[in-house]
């Protein structure tokens, strides 16, 4: 049977790795774990002891949201219709537009959530314009909504890496509209990548926070890959069993018991070189061995490396159990 193996005590490790260096930066470290609320007792483990106070999550169905001692939780995401009443129990939440904002107004039912305007800073993902942010705050104020500042993004829909002058310019859009917000607003920069710029350049100091996810689970830094000094790159994997080795079409076959049921399997690192992805269905993927020097055997299993697209899969898979364990 596939599994995910967790090693938390490695992820633990990073998470002071990364939280250093957040505060070298300048700014306090976001653990973001959008799965956190479908593993809240994972959550608790990785964050025991941690110096991290704020939890970047979203909001699943019928999952409450974890409680931890001294973590406020934020809600990353805009909120939907369907789980707005959910999102509105986060300490603040990330609003992008008139419609979320209204969204999440109707149904706070007398929960008063701070909330961050997200701002376009070159990513494409979500955000508002800049000259969209005092209607945003304007809007805020008559829900009784207190604006905690801003919200940019990188690296999640392009390849564009943040610069100083992105940030700059997110400062700037935040002193426009500082007296409508609350007194201590700031800016909220993410992802991971943040830190590679802040390892040789000064950032702005109204960048108060960084949010940090893929520096924290894999180790790396998501836009270059290049890992981060000091923390480690095997926190998860993923066991697959060969079920077939065979020669089809004039090629050496191994076929495994993982498919796109429980990751995504294109995004997964073979243990051994010559290990070649041919494609994935539901509950099986099928790697070429012609080329692998190892012998490989039906009934053997392999471990497999996530990306941040096959970990965020196989951690809301219902199809795939997870074990923990400590090195």
């Amino acid at each position: 049977m596939p599994r995910l193996i967790i090693k938390t005590d490695v992820v633990r490790h990073n998470l002071s790795i990364v939280h250093e260096l957040c505060c070298k930066a300048g700014a306090s470290c976001m653990f973001v774990f959008k799965e956190a609320p479908l593993h809240p007792g994972l959550t608790a483990d990785i964050l025991k002891g941690s110096p991290i106070r704020k939890l970047g999550l979203v909001s699943w169905p019928g999952k409450a949201l974890p409680v931890i001692d001294e973590v406020q939780v934020h809600h990353v995401y805009a909120p939907t219709a369907m789980l707005a009443g959910q999102t509105a129990d986060c300490s603040c939440v990330y609003i992008n537009s008139l419609f979320t904002l209204h969204t999440l107004a109707q149904n706070k039912n007398g929960r008063f959530p701070q909330i961050r305007l997200c701002l376009e800073a070159g990513d494409g993902r979500d955000g508002a314009l800049e000259e969209e942010l005092p209607e945003l705050c304007e809007c805020a104020r008559r829900f009784d909504l207190s604006v905690r500042g801003i919200a940019v993004n990188f690296a999640c829909l392009s390849t564009e890496a943040p610069t100083l002058q992105h940030l700059q310019s997110a400062v700037q859009a935040l002193n426009n509209i500082r007296r409508l917000c609350v007194p201590e607003a700031d800016v909220s920069a993410g992802g991971t990548d943040i830190l590679e710029l802040a390892a040789h350049s000064s950032l702005p100091s109204d960048i108060g926070e960084i949010r940090c996810g893929t520096g924290i689970t894999l180790g790396v830094y998501p836009l270059s890959g290049r890992p981060i000094p000091g923390s480690r790159q095997d926190a998860f994997h993923l066991e697959a069993q060969i079920l077939e080795n065979r020669m089809k079409k004039a090629r050496r076959m191994a076929l495994l018991d993982m498919g796109t049921f429980h990751t995504a399997p294109e995004n997964l690192r073979p243990p051994f070189p010559g290990m070649i992805f041919a494609g994935a269905s539901s509950a099986y993927m099928s790697f070429d061995i012609t080329d692998c020097p190892e012998s490989l055997r039906e009934g053997q299993t392999l471990s497999f490396f996530p990306d941040y697209h096959a970990l965020s899969r196989a951690l809301f898979s219902q199809a795939l159990p997870i074990c923990t364990e400590k090195t």
